[in-house]
C-alpha cells in the first residue's frame, strides 16, 4: 500500500510539474484582431532616417547579443529583420519597439534630440505615404518607412540675414554662429581698397570676387553641423589673415 502512494504521489507531481511547464511555455490568449500570426514570421522591413538632410547610421547588430531580440538588425543597411516564432501580436511588431530596443527616442512628436518646434517638424513616410502612426505603427514585409525631420514650410520662409564685411585683410565679424537647417542670407560688403571674395569651405558657398564698395549675396540652407573655415580665396588674402568661422550648431 505504501508503495502505491509513493506511486501515486510521483504521478501527481509529473502532471502537475508538466502542466506548469506547458501553461508557462505559451503566450497570454489575445483577441483575434490583434493577432498577426499564430505560425511565426519572417519579415524585412527598410528603415531610413533623415535628419535636416543628412542621413543618419543605423548600426548593424541591434537587438544582438547577450539578449537576443525577435526585432533586430544584422548590417548598417537600415533592414529590420522580423523574426518571430509561434503567436505574433501587433503589439510585437510595433515600430517603437525597435527604437525600444535600440534605445533611441521616437515618437509622434521626436526622433534622436529632434522634436518638433523651431528646430523642424516631424513627419513618417510608409511606402511613399505620409503616415501619423510613428511609434505605433505595426510593421509589415517589406515595408519602406521614412523617418524625415525638416525644417517646416513656415520657418523655412524665415531668413536668417549676416552682414559680413571684407577689410584689408579681415572679416567683420571673423565668426558666425548659426542653427541646423537655419536659411541663411550672407551680404558681403567689400570695405577694401582691393577686390576680395568670401568663400565658405566644405559648403560650396561663395561669393563672386568684388571691388572696392561693392557687395554681393549668396543664400543657403545649413544643414550640416559643424565648424567651417571662411576665407578670401583671391591668391595671398587667406595667408595675410583674411580667414574666420562658420559654426553650425
Amino acid at each position: 500500500m505504501k508503495n502505491f502512494n509513493k506511486i501515486l504521489i510521483a504521478i501527481i507531481g509529473v502532471v502537475v510539474i508538466g502542466g506548469a511547464v506547458w501553461f508557462l511555455s505559451i503566450k497570454p490568449s489575445a483577441p483575434e484582431s490583434e493577432i498577426i500570426s499564430k505560425k511565426g514570421i519572417h519579415w524585412h522591413a527598410d528603415l531610413s532616417i533623415k535628419i535636416l538632410g543628412q542621413l543618419q547610421d543605423i548600426p548593424a547588430g541591434i537587438g544582438l547579443g547577450i539578449t537576443e531580440h525577435y526585432i533586430h538588425t544584422h548590417e548598417s543597411d537600415g533592414i529590420i529583420h522580423i523574426e518571430f516564432p509561434g503567436l505574433v501580436r501587433r503589439d510585437d511588431i510595433r515600430l517603437g519597439q525597435f527604437f525600444e530596443i535600440w534605445g533611441k527616442k521616437f515618437n509622434k512628436e521626436c526622433i534622436f534630440d529632434k522634436c518638433n518646434g523651431l528646430d523642424g517638424k516631424l513627419k513618417m513616410l510608409v511606402n511613399g505615404n505620409e503616415n501619423s502612426d510613428f511609434e505605433n505603427y505595426v510593421m509589415r514585409d517589406k515595408d519602406k518607412i521614412e523617418i524625415i525631420f525638416e525644417l517646416d514650410k513656415a520657418g523655412d520662409s524665415v531668413v536668417e540675414e549676416i552682414t559680413v564685411v571684407g577689410n584689408d585683410f579681415s572679416f567683420s565679424p571673423s565668426q558666425i554662429t548659426v542653427k541646423s537647417g537655419k536659411r541663411v542670407k550672407i551680404i558681403f560688403e567689400n570695405k577694401g581698397n582691393v577686390s576680395h571674395n568670401l568663400v565658405i569651405e566644405g559648403l560650396g558657398v561663395t561669393t563672386k570676387t568684388i571691388g572696392s564698395g561693392q557687395k554681393d549675396v549668396v543664400e543657403f540652407t545649413a544643414s550640416i553641423q559643424g565648424k567651417f573655415d571662411i576665407i578670401c580665396s583671391v591668391p595671398g588674402h587667406k595667408e595675410a589673415g583674411m580667414e574666420g568661422s562658420l559654426i553650425v550648431e
